[in-house]
C-alpha cells in the first residue's frame, strides 16, 4: 500500500514536470501500477464530441488496445462508472452483470477491479482504472489513495482532454484547434505570423553596475528613444484609430514618465542594481499592484506595465526590433501578448486576427481589436506559436477559438461566415443614430462602460448615450502618490468633454481590499467584505474631498456630470457622502469656480443597500445595479475563481428576483434605475431586463449594436408572459431557455 502523502506528492511532481500527452499518460499508469502493485492500470478519456471513452493509455493491457478500445457511457463497468460518477471496486469482475469482455485488451485473465471517475469543475474528463489476477477487493486504504490521485489530476488531465491531442485520429489529422478567451468578434483567416520577443524581463538575472551615472544615462537613453518611437508609432497608426482610442500611445508614454518608474529605478542603480536588474524588479512590482486585483478590469493594467518594461528592456540591450519582410497577405500576429506597438508595424489592411497565449478580454489589446474590427483571441491554452510558424490559422473571435491548418472545405465555410458578419455589420451601422426601441414603443437608454480616456470614443462611434459608469481608480493605480486635484481635473475634463452633453456617472474611487495602490499598503484576511469602495473613501476624507473637487471642476461647462457612489450598505454612508458634496460645492462657489450640485447616485452591489433602498432614496437621485457585484454577493461566487466560476451567472433565480425587487422598489420611491455590467451585454439577460422593466441599461461599448438590434426587434409585451413563467424557474438554464429562441431570432438579422 502506498504512503498516501509521500507517494501522491511524488507522483503529481512527476507529472507536472512532463510535457509531452503521451508521455504524461504513461507516467500516470506506469507509477500508479507501481505504488499500487497492481498488474494493471489504464486511463480512459472522454471524447467530448462523441460522448465515448477511449482507452488513451494502460500498462498491463494490450498496448495495441490504446486508441482503438472504445466505450459508450454506461457500457461495461468503466461505462458504468462513467454515467454514475461513482467508484467501483468488486472482487470479481468478470462475474458481474455489468462486465463486457472486449478481445483486443487481453484482460480476461484480471479478476479485482477498481475503477474512479476523473472529474473536473462538475465535468467527466475520464476514468482511471487498476485490475489484478487475484480475486477480491481492494482495500479501504486502496481505494482511498485512488480516489486522492483522481481528484490530483483531474484538473491536468482536463486540459489534455480538452485539447485532443491524445487522440490518434486527432493526431492524423492536418489542423487543431485551441481555445481561450474570447476577446473582440469577428473571424480572421490568415498567416501565422509570430511576434518574436527578445530577452523577456523575466530572464534578467541579477546584476550589479559600475558606474551607476552611466547606467542612468543609458536608461534615459532608452526613455527619450521609446517615447520618440511611440509618438511616431502613433502618427503611422493613428489616424485610423476612432477619435481618443490614439490616446492609447499617450498611455504609454504617461507610463514613461511615471514617478514610480523613473525614481524606482534609478534609486536601485545607485544602490548598485544594473539597470536592466532595476528595470525588471520596479516594472514587476508595478505590475504586481494590478496583478493582485481580482477585478479583472485592473488586472488588465499589469499587461500594459508588462509590455513598456519589455520595451524598455529591448533598448536597454540594444535590441532594436527589426521587422521581418511581412508577405503580401492576410495575417494573424501570434504572441504572448500582442501590444499597440507591436501593430503599428505592420499595415492594418494586413492584420486579419491576433491570438495571444496570454492576456484577458479587457486589455488594451482587446481595446484595440474591438476598434479596428480586428478578430481576437486571448489566453489560448497549450498553443506554442512557434510549431506553426508561417501556417494557416482561423481565428474565430465569437467561440474563443482558433484552427491551425484548417481544411479548404472549414475556410470556405469559415468565408462565407465572414461576407455574412459584413453585411451584418452594415446593418448595424444603420441603426447608429436610431433609438434603442421595442417595436412596441418601450424606449431603452444606452450607455457605455469606461475607464480610460482612450475608451471614449468606442462608445460615441457605436451610438451611446452616455458613460453609465466611469471607473476612476486607473489615475489613482499609476501613480507613486495620490494624484493632486488638479491632475485628476485634467483627466475628468476630457472625460466630461468628450461626452458632453451626454450625462457621465463618475464612479468615485473604488479601491481598498483587492484593489491594491503601491504607496497605501493594506492587507485583510477577507478583502471583499472589508476596506473597500465608499468605506475606504469616507474613512479618508481628504481623498475623496479632492476627487469631488476634480469632478466638480471638470464640470464647468459641461454640465453632465453625475456622481456615482461604489459598494454602499450603510445609510450614513450615502448621508455623509452628500454633505461631502454639499460642502464643495459650497467651498468652490466661494473661491469663485462657478460649480453646480450634479444628481448623486449609488450602485446596488451590496445586498444590503437593495434592503435599504426605502431609508436610502432621500440621499439619492438614482441608482445603478452593479449586476457582477451584486451577483457575487448574492451567490457568494468568485467569478475569478475557476472552481467555482461556473456557478456564476447573473440569470440565476436569486438574482432575478433581487432585480424584480429592486425595480419595484425604485418605481415606488420614483428613483431612477439602470443596469450595468456584464449582465447588460448579455441578450438574453437584456430580455429578461426589458420585461422587468428596466429602461436604462450600461455595457460595453462593442455590445451596444447588437443590444441594440435586439431591442428593436421585440415586442415587450411578448416578454411579460415570459418573464412569469420565468419567476417559477428554479434554474438559470431554464430560464434561457425561455428566452434564447427570440435571441436566436431577433440576431438572425441586421434589420430592425
Amino acid at each position: 500500500m502506498p504512503s498516501s502523502l509521500t507517494d501522491l506528492t511524488s507522483l503529481v511532481d512527476t507529472i507536472a514536470r512532463t510535457q509531452d500527452p503521451e508521455a504524461m499518460m504513461d507516467t500516470i499508469v506506469g507509477r500508479l501500477s507501481e505504488l499500487m502493485q497492481s498488474s494493471v492500470c489504464s486511463l480512459y478519456l472522454c471524447n467530448p464530441q462523441q460522448d465515448t471513452l477511449i482507452l488513451a493509455a494502460t500498462r498491463g493491457l494490450a498496448p495495441n488496445a490504446v486508441g482503438q478500445v472504445r466505450l459508450s457511457l454506461n457500457e461495461g463497468l468503466v461505462g458504468h462508472i462513467a454515467a454514475s460518477l461513482s467508484t467501483l471496486n468488486i472482487a470479481d469482475a468478470p462475474a458481474d452483470d455489468r462486465f463486457v469482455y472486449i478481445p483486443e485488451t487481453h484482460e480476461q485473465s484480471y479478476r479485482s477491479f477498481m475503477g474512479v471517475p476523473l472529474i473536473h469543475l462538475r465535468r467527466l474528463i475520464g476514468v482511471l482504472v487498476v485490475q489484478d489476477q487475484d480475486e477480491g477487493r481492494y482495500s479501504d486504504e486502496e481505494e482511498a489513495f485512488l480516489i486522492t490521485v483522481a481528484s490530483q489530476l483531474a484538473g491536468t488531465l482536463h486540459l489534455l482532454q480538452r485539447s485532443g491531442s491524445w487522440l490518434q485520429q486527432e493526431a492524423a489529422l492536418s489542423y487543431k484547434r485551441f481555445s481561450g478567451i474570447r476577446s473582440a468578434a469577428g473571424i480572421g483567416i490568415g498567416r501565422l505570423w509570430i511576434i518574436d520577443p527578445h530577452m523577456t524581463l523575466d530572464q534578467v538575472k541579477a546584476g550589479i553596475n559600475s558606474d551607476p551615472v552611466e547606467e542612468k544615462s543609458e536608461f534615459h537613453q532608452a526613455i527619450e528613444w521609446l517615447e520618440e518611437d511611440l509618438e511616431n508609432r502613433s502618427g503611422k497608426i493613428g489616424h485610423h484609430l476612432p477619435g481618443d482610442l490614439n490616446a492609447l500611445f499617450s498611455v504609454y508614454q504617461m507610463m514613461l514618465k511615471s514617478p514610480e518608474l523613473v525614481k524606482g529605478v534609478e534609486t536601485l542603480i545607485d544602490r548598485g542594481d544594473s539597470a536592466a536588474w532595476a528595470l525588471r524588479q520596479v516594472i514587476e512590482q508595478m505590475a504586481a499592484t494590478f496583478d493582485q486585483s481580482n477585478d479583472p478590469y485592473l488586472k488588465a493594467r499589469s499587461e500594459d506595465i508588462t509590455n513598456i518594461g519589455q520595451r524598455l528592456l529591448n533598448e536597454l540591450l540594444q535590441h532594436e526590433r527589426q521587422v521581418t519582410e511581412t508577405p503580401d497577405e492576410p495575417l494573424i500576429l501570434t504572441g504572448e501578448l500582442v501590444n499597440i506597438t507591436d501593430l503599428a508595424e505592420f499595415p492594418l489592411q494586413r492584420i486579419h486576427g491576433i491570438v495571444c497565449t496570454s492576456g484577458s478580454a479587457l486589455s488594451h489589446t482587446s481595446i484595440l481589436a474591438n476598434a479596428l474590427g480586428i478578430p481576437a483571441v486571448m489566453g489560448v491554452e497549450g498553443l506554442k506559436p512557434e510549431q506553426y510558424r508561417g501556417q494557416r490559422i482561423i481565428v474565430d473571435g465569437n467561440r474563443g477559438e482558433c484552427t491551425i491548418n484548417p481544411p479548404d472545405v472549414l475556410c470556405r465555410e469559415y468565408r462565407r461566415m465572414i461576407a455574412d458578419e459584413k453585411r451584418f455589420i452594415q446593418g448595424l451601422e444603420r441603426l447608429r443614430y436610431e433609438p434603442a426601441q421595442t417595436l412596441d414603443g418601450f424606449r431603452v437608454n444606452l450607455l457605455t462602460n469606461t475607464g480610460l480616456l482612450a475608451d471614449a470614443t468606442p462608445g460615441l462611434e457605436r451610438g451611446a448615450e452616455g458613460v453609465g459608469l466611469y471607473r476612476s481608480e486607473i489615475p489613482f493605480m499609476v501613480h507613486q502618490s495620490f494624484p493632486t486635484e488638479e491632475e485628476q481635473f485634467r483627466i475628468y475634463q476630457k472625460v466630461l468633454a468628450a461626452y458632453a452633453p451626454l450625462p457621465v456617472s463618475m464612479r468615485t474611487l473604488d479601491i481598498g481590499g483587492d484593489k491594491q495602490l503601491p504607496y497605501f499598503e493594506m492587507s485583510e484576511q477577507n478583502p471583499y467584505l472589508g476596506w473597500r469602495g465608499i468605506r475606504f473613501t469616507l474613512d479618508n476624507t481628504q481623498l475623496l474631498i479632492t476627487q469631488i473637487r476634480a469632478m466638480l471642476r471638470a464640470d464647468v461647462g459641461n454640465d453632465n456630470l453625475q456622481l456615482l457612489v461604489p459598494m454602499v450598505s450603510r445609510v450614513d454612508e450615502m448621508s455623509s457622502f452628500r454633505s461631502h458634496v454639499e460642502k464643495a460645492v459650497a467651498d468652490l462657489s466661494k473661491e469663485g469656480i462657478k460649480v453646480r450640485l450634479p444628481r448623486i447616485g449609488m450602485m446596488i452591489e451590496v445586498p444590503s443597500a437593495m434592503l435599504l433602498l426605502p431609508k436610502l432614496a432621500p440621499w439619492v437621485d438614482f441608482v445603478s445595479i452593479g449586476s457582477n457585484d451584486l451577483t457575487q454577493y448574492l451567490l457568494a461566487v468568485d467569478r475569478n475563481n475557476p472552481r467555482v466560476s461556473a456557478l456564476f451567472d447573473h440569470l440565476h433565480p436569486a438574482v432575478l428576483n433581487a432585480l424584480a425587487q429592486i425595480y419595484t422598489q425604485c418605481s415606488r420611491l420614483n428613483l431612477p434605475v439602470s443596469v450595468c455590467g456584464e449582465m447588460a451585454s448579455d441578450p438574453v439577460a437584456v430580455l429578461v431586463l426589458l420585461a422587468l422593466g428596466y429602461n436604462s441599461i450600461s455595457l460595453s461599448a462593442y455590445n451596444i449594436p447588437r443590444i441594440k438590434l435586439l431591442i428593436r426587434s421585440v415586442n415587450r409585451e411578448d416578454l411579460e408572459p415570459l418573464l412569469i413563467q420565468a419567476m417559477d424557474c428554479i434554474h438559470e438554464e431554464e430560464i434561457r431557455a425561455l428566452f434564447r429562441p427570440l435571441v436566436e431570432k431577433a440576431l438572425s438579422s441586421p434589420t430592425g
